[in-house]
């Protein structure tokens, strides 16, 4: 080890000649030297190791899509209800002979559902209030908009629907389920029990699907017929189509507007990001993510517990969009969330509730949002992480107008193609990690003391092996030991002879001779002027 070498010809004198002297001066401001940087650097990297940094780095630049399972597609009209099965409404939900006024107070209530959707209620408060809602509170509206809601046999073509060039049944596979937007028709999901039997029939290998190719028509390609039978007359419902791309697992996400005889491409290209087990010791609010045994369990009455909790982490936005719902109306609507036992249903009185807090409904206010605008804006704060194994697809759309010879030859029918496909067949996989771990630090540190002071781990077993193994030796084969035990033994009848008041001067007491003589010892308190 070069710095006990060091040390020793710095300070084991062998002769006081001036060439020893400037060879002592030399090693002494070698040493000063080397220790110096040390501890310099020993700091540096402290420091960097104590703010342990993020970074995210390419683990995979070419990880193929299959890996990937193909997004779940959700489409959603914006017309929310099915005019022409008004009638059956009134049938199925009102009871015998109905009064006039209740009659008309349902036919209000179906026209205020055409729009309903969870922060984008386009009926105002002000429309609401002259309504009376109070004589249909007995009707459930989460049946009621279930039982309204185009089918899948409404307005899908039959025989279009393609999956990977292959022909297959839209309505076995494009199943109603709720999100907030309301009922829609979903593809690839694994929520709804209609998905649960397509995965348990198929496989959880071959459920929710994956696809291998990217580009136009090599994905889900269908084609969809909206009639304007299905809208009210003077109805504020557009004919506009939404597509909704999300995880499998996922009950909202975004929306993308699709124009009326139109052919929209939805190009997606997923984004996989995953944080190494290096991180868990860093807060969840440094790194963004949960893992998924770092949540907390739900209420065993909670519909969401039997999902997993990696539902539950997708998913958090959405319960956390409940709680205000719950908060600030003291109900919860099935149409929009998974069935909460703990509160009551919203009625059709609770209709304005929405409508009087859509805008805070309609707006996920961000932490810290407030120090940044100048007018603070009423919304949601939802603190939610997402999963340390995240995967996002980012999604692009192109609209193109159909040909005048792809149009529908009745005019009261509205077209929509769709062809939603991958946009690369091989995407990046990012990881997220320490920039700097343990292993890093002991690593830089072992180079620096082997450079500065040439230490190493061998270095130091023997400096400890010396300092303890070689003393011993060392001092055996010197007979220190002897010398030792010799020295001991003096020093134990010099401590005995001094209890016994063996001292010269009180020999001539017969008091203290007679003590010596009986072989008894003196305490100090027995004979309180010969004290010590």
């Amino acid at each position: 080890m070069r710095f006990i070498t060091g040390f020793i010809y710095v300070c084991i004198p062998r002769t006081r000649c001036i060439v020893y002297l400037c060879y002592r001066l030399i090693w002494s401001v070698l040493l000063i030297i080397s220790v110096g940087l040390s501890c310099f650097f020993y700091v540096l990297l402290s420091e960097r190791f104590v703010t342990q940094k993020l970074q995210t780095v390419v683990h995979d630049p070419q990880f193929p899509v299959f890996l990937v399972e193909f997004p779940a597609v959700g489409i959603c009209t914006d017309n929310r209800i099915d005019w022409s099965k008004l009638k059956a409404a009134k049938e199925k939900f009102l009871p015998v002979n109905s009064s006039v006024e209740v009659v008309e107070s349902f036919t209000i209530l179906v026209s205020r559902l055409e729009t309903l959707r969870f922060g984008n209620y386009l009926a105002n408060l002000s429309q609401l209030k002259d309504d009376n809602l109070e004589a249909v509170e007995f009707v459930n509206i989460t049946e009621l908009a279930m039982f309204l809601s185009i089918r899948c046999e409404d307005i899908m073509v039959t025989d279009s629907c393609l999956w990977r060039s292959s022909s297959f049944n839209c309505c076995e596979y494009f199943v109603m389920e709720k999100t907030e937007f309301g009922f829609c028709l979903v593809f690839n999901s694994e929520i709804s029990p209609h998905s649960k039997e397509i995965r348990q029939r198929e496989g959880r290998n071959f459920y929710p699907r994956h696809n291998a190719k990217a580009g136009q028509s090599t994905g889900l390609n269908f084609d969809l017929l909206i009639n304007e039978s299905f809208k009210r007359p003077d109805s504020q419902a557009k004919d506009n189509v939404y597509v909704m791309i999300k995880k499998p697992d996922q009950l909202n996400n975004v929306v993308y507007s699709m124009t009326q005889n139109t052919e929209t491409y939805v190009t997606v290209r997923p984004d996989i990001t995953w944080t190494d087990e290096s991180t868990r010791n860093i807060p969840p609010e440094r790194r963004n993510c949960l893992f998924e045994d770092e949540q907390h369990e739900l209420n065993e009455h909670d519909a969401a517990k039997k999902y997993g909790k990696s539902f539950q982490l997708t998913n958090c936005l959405n319960r956390c969009h409940e709680s205000y719902l719950v908060q600030l109306c003291n109900c919860s609507l099935p149409i929009f969330f998974l069935v909460n036992n703990r509160v009551k249903q919203c009625d059709a009185t609770s209709l304005r509730c929405l409508a009087r807090h859509n805008d805070i409904f309609s707006y996920d206010k961000r932490k810290d949002e407030d120090a940044l605008f100048s007018a603070t804006k009423p919304g949601m704060t939802c603190s939610c992480f997402v999963n340390c194994y995240l995967i996002d697809y980012y999604t692009s759309t192109t609209t193109l107008p159909l040909s005048a010879h792809r149009l529908p030859k009745d005019p009261q029918q509205k077209l929509f193609k769709v062809d939603v496909h991958y946009q690369v067949e091989t995407t990046p996989m990012f990881r997220t990690s320490l920039e700097f771990t343990i292993i890093d630090l002991i690593a830089n540190l072992g180079g620096i003391f082997g450079l500065c002071l040439g230490a190493s781990v061998v270095s130091a077993f023997e400096l400890i092996y010396y300092l303890t193994v070689g003393l011993a030796i060392h001092l055996y084969d010197n007979k220190y030991y002897r010398v030792l035990n010799k020295q001991l033994r003096i020093k134990w009848r010099k401590f005995k002879s001094y209890l016994k008041n063996d001292v010269g001067h009180l020999s001539e007491i017969p008091a203290a001779r007679k003590n010596i003589v009986d072989g008894n010892l003196r305490h100090p308190f027995n004979h309180r002027k010969n004290v010590w």
